[in-house]
């Protein structure tokens, strides 16, 4: 089951890729600050950029002075708890959640806010890093330890992504796993995987989980 919801994309990062998703949308987008102020005028911003290519898009985080100053300079942003029981009384096309799922303390009550949210067509996608990824095995291997970051209380592999969307009543439609590649590596890369000399997993830094609400019987 798992392999048959896995995407592969590799034209793309993966913000290139909810860019491309968000364009023309009605876009919620659940924790935006990044951490830090100093990312506003960062031209890489990814909320900044998510705002410029969505039809609609409203901003979240639980900030509150950050989230004045994103007003302040124009976005669409509320100071709001995002695993709360809060109605914000919008539906969305496309409600993201960028690499917040591992902060939080209950990620079922931050998708179920999500749901709450979304358009009976809309798609919720949910980034989170990929603590078994190439990037953080080779940290262990140098340091001794893996430390993805101090903040984060969990991770969200894909068989926890199935058991959480079970939980929350939502479907998780599909497993995307994206990083550009040229197209020698990418070859380089499918024999690797075809062979099993390599996860393909192993490969990309972070999961993508798709989720949507289930279909009405």
């Amino acid at each position: 089951m798992l392999p048959g919801l896995r995407v592969i994309h590799t034209d793309t990062d993966l913000t290139g890729l909810i860019l491309r998703l968000a364009r023309h949308q009605r876009v919620l987008d659940i924790g935006v600050v990044s951490h830090s102020a100093r990312y506003f005028a960062d031209p890489g911003w990814r909320h900044g950029r998510i705002a410029q290519v969505a039809g609609y898009c409203l901003g979240l985080d639980i900030l509150a002075p950050l989230v004045d100053e994103l007003n302040q300079q124009g976005l669409n942003v509320r100071c709001v708890d995002a695993t709360s029981d809060v109605d914000l009384g919008e539906r969305f096309d496309l409600v993201f959640i960028g690499d917040v799922i591992e902060h939080v303390e209950n990620p079922s009550a931050l998708l179920r806010f999500s749901a709450r949210h979304l358009a009976a067509s809309g798609r919720l996608f949910v980034s989170t890093p990929n603590p078994f990824s190439r990037k953080f095995v080779r940290q262990f291997f140098r340091q001794g330890l893996m430390v993805v970051n101090l903040d984060h209380l969990s991770w969200l592999t894909p068989t926890m992504a199935l058991e959480l969307a079970r939980r929350t009543g939502l479907d998780c439609v599909a497993h995307h796993l994206v990083k550009p590649y040229t197209r020698t590596r990418l070859a380089m890369k499918k024999i690797a995987w075809k062979l099993g000399w390599s996860p393909v997993e192993y490969a990309f830094p972070d999961h993508l989980f798709e989720f949507r609400l289930p279909p009405q019987r």
